[in-house]
């Protein structure tokens, strides 16, 4: 079974949806805002702690008045034991950010083992099935899912990411045949009476290891292959292209902590290994993730470096994907904050909150029991 060490969560590919900027976010919660004359916007810090480890898994910057939906889920499943399902929405618009779970699956061309694990088994808990290109995930698997109920959805525009192929590749691995593809859908539909439109980006990738033959079977492959990276932007018809900064602003600041990736790797890696001893985990995956230690090995964490780098260097390099944002200094955090550019000023509190505003005269200390620091732009 192949170890691989990047999230199996969907939110996790942060820097990987840094591609998905030609979209939408403006929240009319914040239009209401009678600030908004001078064009303000605010930000806050959320942060979502899984109760299964009380360890924060990830903090993002959500606009002021959003709400969220989601959570993580664990299960004793060696190719995915922690799923995300996570929906950030303004209440009082149609606007929302999406991330979805991971689909995996399991393949291969040995007979024998079809016979007695047909396709649609579970084999250790991962489903058996033939992989499929990108187009039929969208069509047959992602779409359906995400808006199950939803009658006549079109596709207007499909197109390749193949920034985001490259990271669900992943690095070479000695012994694994890895392929990847990756693109975007964007589809129309009408729900509750209203037009909508929806963009959503993912991969599919495989992870396949040739084995050797026995007296019974010749040389056969197994192949570990996922629908991975499933994340969408949506709002009403017409909106999506006309405020792609709030939704880019909270893609650029998703932060997975690393002690919380250590416990999904060291969980994944005992459940391999039991898996591997047929030795059934149903039940006992709490124990299981209370043993697992939330530190990294120095493999481990080589990966993690390599992989944030190459993550980072990727979105970097695409400024026709990457465009919208403003890079500042936040001396209160002591970090680099991306927020919509335009706006050509923005303020820090100790509380993790931001607000950006195109006015020289506005100032968010005014009237504010809060402290708000002006912010420095990165050159």
């Amino acid at each position: 079974m192949k170890k691989r060490h990047c999230l199996s969560v969907s939110f996790v590919t942060v820097l990987a949806i840094a591609f998905a900027v030609a979209l939408h976010a403006a929240s009319s919660a914040e239009a209401a805002d009678p600030r908004a004359k001078t064009d303000v916007r605010v930000f806050v810090t959320y942060k979502y702690t899984d109760p299964m480890t009380g360890i924060e898994a990830f903090r993002l910057l959500i606009p002021k008045g959003w709400r969220v939906e989601g959570k993580i889920a664990w299960s004793a499943n060696p190719a995915l034991p922690a799923e995300s399902r996570f929906r950030f929405y303004n209440p009082n618009g149609a606007e929302e950010l999406n991330f979805f779970p991971t689909q995996s699956y399991f393949w291969t061309n040995n007979r024998l083992f079809l016979s007695t694990n047909p396709p649609g088994s579970l084999r250790f808990g991962t489903l058996v099935m033939r992989p499929v290109d990108l187009r039929t995930a969208f069509t047959k698997a992602i779409i359906p899912r995400a808006r199950a109920g939803v009658r006549g959805i079109r596709v207007v525009e499909e197109k390749p990411v193949p920034e985001l192929a490259q990271i669900a590749r992943g690095e070479p691995a000695a012994g694994v045949r890895s392929s990847a593809e990756a693109g975007r859908v964007r589809i129309q539909y009408v729900e509750s009476g209203r037009p909508m439109e929806e963009e959503l980006y993912a991969a599919i990738s495989q992870f396949a290891t040739d084995m050797p033959g026995s007296g019974f079977t010749g040389g056969y492959f197994i192949n570990y292959w996922y629908i991975d990276y499933v994340f969408s932007f949506r709002a009403e018809k017409g909106g999506l292209s006309a405020r792609s900064k709030v939704f880019q602003t909270m893609i650029y600041s998703v932060k997975v902590n690393p002690r919380w990736f250590a416990k999904v790797i060291n969980v994944k890696e005992m459940l391999a290994q039991q898996a591997i001893r047929g030795i059934k985990a149903v039940g006992r995956i709490g124990e299981m993730v209370a043993r697992a230690g939330s530190e990294m090995r120095a493999d481990q964490m080589r990966v993690w470096e390599q992989r944030q780098q190459a993550q980072d260097r990727i979105a970097r390099n695409f400024s026709d994907y990457i465009r919208g944002v403003d890079r500042f200094h936040d001396p209160l955090a002591g970090k680099e904050v991306e927020l919509p550019s335009g706006y050509g000023r923005a303020w820090a509190n100790n509380l993790g909150e931001y607000i950006v505003s195109d006015s020289p005269s506005y100032n968010p200390n005014v009237g504010s029991n809060l402290h708000w620091q002006e912010l420095t732009p990165v050159k």
